[in-house]
This record gives C-alpha cells, sequence and structure tokens, in this order.
C-alpha cells in the first residue's frame, strides 16, 4: 500500500521544498547513524527515512525502493555523469574531472537552489565495487572538496558521504538501499533541511526509474548479471 504525504500549503515553503537540494550521488554513512531511523515518506514504492547522526544538526538519509534492471544498467546510469541532470534533483550541472578505471572517477556537480541562497556544488570521488559471489554493487561517493578550485558565488560543500547497496531479486529486478549523509554549509538552517530533505531522494528515484530503461543495453567492463 502507497501512502500519500501532504506537503504544507503556503506558497514559500512549497518554494522551498521545490529547491532544496539534496546530492543522491554521494554517500557513505556509518552503521551507528542508521541506528535510529524513522519513516518520513512512502509513495510510490519509494519509503525515505530520516536518520538521527551523532554530533550533527543534519541527519542522514537511508531510501528503499527497487529498479526493473540488471546490474548493468544500473551501474552504466551511474557512471554516465554528463547525463545525471535528466534524473538527479535539481541538478544545475555535473562533468567528469578524472576517470581513474571503468568502475571509479571524480566529477564535479552543481546543484540549483533558490534565488536567495547560492547554489551548492560538490567535487564528488565515485566507486562502483562488484562483490564476486553474491554478484551485488556496492557504490561510494565520498566529497573531495580541495580537489579544484571553488568558484565565485556557488558554496562547496565540504562534507557529503553516501553508500548503494543494490542486489537482484529476480530477473532484471533489484533492490536498493541508499544512504547519505551532508553538511551543506553556508545559512541553509538544519531544521529546513531536516523537514525537507525528503523530497529530493524521492523525486530522483522516480526519474531513476523512467530514465533507467536507455541504458538497457549497456554493459560495463567488469560488472556480470
Amino acid at each position: 500500500m502507497i501512502t500519500a504525504l501532504s506537503f504544507p500549503d503556503p506558497p514559500c515553503l512549497r518554494f522551498k521544498m521545490r529547491y532544496l537540494p539534496v546530492v543522491v550521488l554521494g554517500f557513505w554513512v556509518e552503521a551507528t547513524a542508521q541506528s535510529d531511523c524513522k519513516l518520513q515518506l512512502d509513495r510510490d514504492s519509494v519509503q525515505v527515512y530520516n536518520c538521527k547522526v551523532a554530533n550533527s544538526k543534519y541527519k542522514a538519509l537511508k531510501v528503499e525502493f527497487q529498479l526493473d534492471a540488471n546490474y548493468s544498467q544500473v551501474a552504466a546510469m551511474i557512471l554516465d555523469i554528463s547525463n545525471l541532470h535528466r534524473w538527479q534533483y535539481q541538478t544545475a550541472s555535473a562533468v567528469t574531472l578524472k576517470k581513474i578505471n571503468d568502475h571509479e572517477l571524480i566529477y564535479h556537480t552543481e546543484v540549483k537552489t533558490p534565488a536567495i541562497i547560492n547554489n551548492r556544488d560538490f567535487i564528488i570521488h565515485l566507486s562502483i565495487h562488484q562483490h564476486k559471489e553474491s554478484k551485488e554493487l556496492t557504490v561510494k561517493a565520498v566529497s573531495k572538496p580541495d580537489y579544484i578550485a571553488t568558484k565565485k558565488k556557488v558554496v562547496r560543500v565540504r562534507f557529503s558521504e553516501a553508500s548503494w547497496q543494490i542486489k537482484s531479486i529476480g530477473k532484471n529486478k533489484l533492490a536498493v538501499t541508499y544512504y547519505i549523509q551532508i553538511d551543506f554549509g553556508g545559512s541553509i538552517p538544519a531544521w529546513l533541511v531536516n523537514s525537507l530533505s525528503h523530497i529530493a531522494p524521492y523525486e530522483t528515484f522516480k526519474a531513476m526509474r523512467s530514465e533507467i530503461g536507455i541504458y538497457q543495453n549497456q554493459r560495463i567492463n567488469g560488472i556480470l548479471d
């Protein structure tokens, strides 16, 4: 059963919800940060949880959802940095800075914010590892804020860690568990980020489902289905 979440009506809050950026591809949250999680949104078979993090004013996010795809498809999609804007919420730009190998790279991305707040940008070290026996995928994305110089009028996010755990649950059917912990810095209040942070992963993974069919026949060297 899908439970719809009713959003507040005031236009100013809807505006903030639309533009609040939560980057979806950079992750790694320690198990201790996931121990106290509460369901914040359950819609269209996407479950988003808020998780308390020790010594942080920002909460981590845990997301669970399924994809009609195989390992090759999802790996190809995640590594296709130039097309992140097609499915990652409020992505203004994304470009690969360095390709380390077929499964690992460093990229820069900028996310849009309301006009009254400077855009945020990230330098992300992205890697995909396939476990030999289970074939499950682990994706990690960790911020490298000093990799290149900052841009004027854009705030560099200095801490972002996230991970995907992706496993097959049937032919062309994947179960995904995603975690992210992030500190946006600057003037964005923590209470606003925590209260609205479920919007971005929901919109991102809904779009991911719509776009992943494009990668149906793509293969990544070393990724087995």
